[in-house]
C-alpha cells in the first residue's frame, strides 16, 4: 500500500475593505458612535478630510475627548 502524505491545509488570506463614509454620514450617525452629533463635528474638525471609515472615526473621537483643554 502507498503511503498518505498528509495534505498542509492552505491558508487564502483576503483583504478586508472597509467601507468609507462621508462627514455627513458620520454627524447623522453619532449615535453608532455612543457621542452626540457636536463630539463628532469637533474630532471631524481635527482630522480633516472628507471621508473616514468607521475605525478612524473612532480613534478621532478618542484623540478629540481625549485632548487636553486649553
Amino acid at each position: 500500500m502507498a503511503k498518505k502524505e498528509p495534505k498542509e491545509d492552505i491558508v487564502i488570506e483576503q483583504e478586508v475593505v472597509e467601507s468609507k463614509y462621508s462627514r455627513e454620514e458620520l454627524l447623522n450617525n453619532a449615535s453608532a458612535f455612543g457621542v452626540m452629533p457636536e463630539v463628532v463635528a469637533g474630532a471631524l474638525a481635527l482630522v480633516g478630510g472628507d471621508e473616514m471609515t468607521k475605525a478612524e472615526m473612532e480613534s478621532a473621537i478618542k484623540k478629540f475627548l481625549e485632548r487636553k483643554c486649553v
